[in-house]
């Protein structure tokens, strides 16, 4: 069976990036749309996510998106979808590091209050005075602290993106699998799935880890590694003053938020690779090795939370590029295919921007409050790294 309909867009992946695509696409009137997913919506990498919300970014154009991000989480989402509630949670973010992290860190700081944003950047033991006093500092000597960043909720943001495209026309498929592509000289004609195919004028790829799936067989294969990424839930101990903030260390190499008040998440900074099915799950009985590795880092630098105890451990999932960050924009080998992929840990966060930029690419050709002429696809064929300052990719 052919769909009679034929679609402005398909989008194919419904977690937070692609919602948010078919959001921005709504909100700018462009509804002949349809989202499809092969599970249910926000179930693949979003389900995962530890959904921070900060700004700390090293590369212009990201932190760009990111405080646009950051504003729409805070200020704007539930106005503009018509949630009921807040999805964003306050706790505070400190990013950490050595000397020589010193002048990236100053720089960015610098930026943000520039954008009349509460930022401060302390000398490790004037953090130890001033904020938190339950850290170890040994390693450390700059911590760039937003007191006003946090996380969010991911199931609750895909539901609302959807719930208000929906409202307007746009389609929603899930539990719809798309078999392959259907490829004619250099465009995609038609995505295969057991229902049928279905026909755009553009195709949106939000498919995260699951990309190359599809595009390896049409000759769009993407320079996209499978990062695995485990998750420890602690349970706090009685003492909640010894819980600390947000955290990202880039001496010990962990991040941890907390989770509401009884539970603290820690994961880690660095790429693991292993050839697993990027299958998002967890383990109710943590693995000691799990355990371990998160833990011993973590209650190092906050010796309070010795005492907290292994819940149990989230898998997801990363796709990452080569520098660790996106790939926006047209394939220039498939002319109406548009990546918004390759996000590399960082999908959650900016989607807001992410969704802004690919509406704006599908309506106008190119976006218009973001310049991401540097994320193209090309960029990696002329060897040009957009990496962060700091070693550990994740952090922009």
């Amino acid at each position: 069976m052919t769909s009679k309909k034929n679609y402005d867009v398909i989008i194919m992946g419904a977690g937070s990036t692609g919602s948010s695509i078919a959001f921005h696409l709504a909100k700018k009137g462009y509804t002949n749309v349809l989202v499809i997913d092969r599970s249910c919506a926000g179930c693949g990498q979003t389900s995962r996510s530890s959904a921070l919300i900060r700004l700390h970014y090293t590369n212009d154009v990201i932190r760009d998106m990111a405080v646009y991000s950051w504003r729409f989480w805070k200020e704007r989402f539930q106005d503009e979808t018509g949630c009921e509630y807040s999805i964003f949670t306050k706790t505070g973010i400190g990013f950490a590091g050595p000397e020589e992290g010193r002048e990236a860190m100053e720089y960015v700081v610098k930026d943000l209050k520039r954008r009349n944003i509460d930022v401060e950047l302390y000398d490790a033991e004037e953090f130890k005075k001033t904020v938190f006093k339950h850290i170890d500092t040994e390693g450390i000597s700059v911590v760039a602290w937003e007191p006003e960043s946090g996380y969010g909720d991911p199931n609750t943001i895909v539901q609302s993106f959807l719930g208000y495209a929906r409202k307007e026309g746009v389609e929603v498929l899930e539990y719809t699998p798309i078999r392959s592509l259907i490829k004619e000289d250099n465009r995609i004609v038609g995505i295969k799935t057991d229902k049928g195919i279905f026909k755009a004028d553009y195709y949106i790829d939000a498919l995260g880890v699951w990309a190359n799936d599809l595009l390896k067989p049409i000759g769009a294969e993407l320079p996209i590694e499978i990062g695995l990424e485990e998750v420890l839930f602690l349970r706090n101990p009685d003492n909640k003053d010894v819980v600390p903030p947000g955290w990202a260390d880039l001496s010990l190499g962990f991040y941890s938020r907390p989770e509401g008040s009884s539970y603290t998440l820690v994961g880690g900074l660095g790429a693991e690779f292993r050839d697993i099915p990027p299958e998002p799950g967890e383990y109710s009985s943590p693995p000691v090795d799990v355990v371990v590795k998160r833990s011993e880092p973590y209650t190092k630098r906050f010796p309070g939370m010795t005492d907290a105890s292994p819940h149990s451990v989230w898998i997801g999932f990363f796709d990452i590029t080569p520098d660790w960050q996106p790939i926006i924009g047209f394939d220039h080998r498939v002319e109406n295919l548009i990546h918004m992929v390759g996000l590399s840990g960082h999908g959650f966060k900016l989607a807001p921007a992410y969704g802004d930029v690919v509406s704006d690419i599908v309506i106008y050709g190119e976006a218009k409050n973001f310049n991401v002429s540097g994320f193209t696809l090309e960029r990696f064929t002329k060897e040009e790294s957009r990496h962060s300052a700091y070693k550990y990719g994740i952090i922009g």
